[in-house]
């Protein structure tokens, strides 16, 4: 089985993203780094202003970078080739341009009007262990205050597959806002992907992401600990046994032992990629999505969308950031496939 045949109706852009508009600020630290903050290795959290200019001021050398989940998938989309959209809030500031900028360069169109009032653009500082864990200090910033007057209609609709980050539910304002998008995306004929974001916000809106899942998500990307989460079971097979229940793609994400595919009685265990030097795992997960979904917008098998996925995932791991430096298309190619 396959992708949905998208070319039976035409539209303008293959995906649109929507999520938080951040710009990373990347830098490596030792694990006793984040024993003295009282920072938990390989998570994400909120912090305000306050706390990033404390974490900046004891960083050295940072880089920054724009960032942002569903950001990073449309980025990775666009190096892939394909027509995308993103809508995420910026103040009118220095990394509000920066983020702008960064996505034009990539070819994305970038349809969210920038902030002159409010709080300052969200940024996330993103420490990098020698692991390669890396460990996620988010502050939100004017980025959560996404609202229904910043969808925009006519792009939803000339859109094939609307893609939600999970963080954003973390805001009414933004459920207001998502919502509002999902009904375009359900009057005009256009899929809905969610990702699940974090474990932890997983347990913060379970409930309330079944209810998503039932009724509007077409695909649904999570790795082991949020799928099991989402289902309150604590084995990876018991939520494959939760997952048949729904009329959903499921496409999880195992690090490094691959992927699976989901789709009622349909299943793809993806191998990883093999000679894969790692240097920091962010974005691994987001660029998974930007390869899953090029792969499915193009009406692959979804066993063939999950080995995209895997390939464009590893792109990013051998260097640091969340994006690609160079067109993830030469992986394709390279990859010795007729994709």
């Amino acid at each position: 089985m396959s992708g949905k045949d998208f070319k039976r109706k035409e539209k303008k852009y293959e995906v649109v993203g929507i999520g938080n508009a951040i710009v990373d600020i990347l830098a490596d630290v030792e694990d006793e780094f984040l024993d003295v903050h009282e920072l938990e290795k390989g998570m994400m959290k909120l912090i305000d202003e306050d706390d990033v200019k404390a974490l900046h001021d004891r960083i050295s050398s940072p880089t920054r970078e724009s960032g942002g989940s569903a950001a990073n998938t449309i980025a990775g989309l666009a190096s892939l080739g394909n027509s995308v959209a993103f809508m995420g809030k910026v103040k009118d500031d220095y990394l509000g341009n920066i983020f702008e900028k960064d996505l034009n360069k990539l070819g994305v169109v970038y349809c969210t009007k920038k902030a002159s009032r409010g709080s300052a653009t969200a940024c996330c500082v993103v420490l990098t262990t020698p692991d390669a864990q890396r460990t996620m200090n988010t502050c939100l910033g004017i980025s959560g205050t996404l609202e229904p007057d910043d969808i925009d209609e006519k792009v939803i609709s000339d859109s094939k597959v609307v893609y939600l980050e999970g963080y954003l539910w973390d805001s009414d304002m933004a459920k207001k806002a998502f919502l509002k998008a999902m009904e375009i995306a359900r009057k005009s004929g256009a899929e809905v992907a969610l990702t699940l974001s974090d474990a932890f916000c997983v347990k913060r809106h379970r409930e309330e992401f079944l209810h998503l899942m039932d009724r509007h998500a077409h695909i649904l990307f999570a790795n082991e600990e949020e799928i099991k989460m989402l289902f309150e079971v604590s084995s990876l097979k018991q939520a494959l046994h939760e997952c048949r229940a729904y009329d959903t793609i499921f496409a999880i994400t195992r690090g490094e032992k691959g992927s699976i595919i989901l789709r009622g009685e349909e299943k793809h265990r993806i191998k990883p990629e093999n000679n894969i030097k790692v240097l920091d795992t962010t974005g691994a997960g987001d660029m998974y999505a930007a390869g899953f979904l090029h792969g499915y917008i193009n009406s692959k098998p979804l066993e063939i969308c999950g080995r995209i996925g895997n390939l464009t995932a590893a792109a990013i791991l051998s260097h640091f950031g969340a994006r690609p430096r160079t067109s993830i298309s030469d992986v394709l190619i390279n990859s010795g496939y007729d994709w």
